[in-house]
């Protein structure tokens, strides 16, 4: 089984509903807590994922994962637009996913 983990993190989002219909789709993803058009709070893996509703910049969101290669192929299921995976000039590989703010989503095999 795959499995991905997040500590926590919030987010400023545009549109909270669009961003809450996006991430709730990440594997192993449920809502705990939800204003509507103001904020949610996802449990992701073991962490949680706040969206708050602002007009500030993008972020990039790290989440570790067991199997790279099963996780893109569960992403790309679940109908997420995926590039990678790549292997990076440091060794290091990630599958990325942009949401619908432009955030940048990165997984990558974690280090052993």
């Amino acid at each position: 089984m795959m499995t991905i983990s997040l500590v926590g993190l919030t987010l400023q989002v545009a549109d909270v509903e669009r961003s809450l219909s996006f991430y709730k789709r990440l594997p192993h993803t449920s809502v705990l807590f939800h204003m509507p058009g103001k904020f949610a709070l996802l449990h992701v893996g073991n962490g949680r994922l706040g969206l708050l509703q602002d007009q500030k910049r993008p972020f990039h969101v790290e989440i570790d994962c067991q199997d790279l290669d099963a996780t893109c192929a569960l992403l790309k299921e679940s109908g997420f637009q995926t590039e990678g995976p790549t292997t990076r000039a440091w060794g290091g590989r990630d599958v990325l996913v942009v949401d619908p703010d432009g955030n940048l989503v990165e997984f990558g095999q974690a280090r052993t």
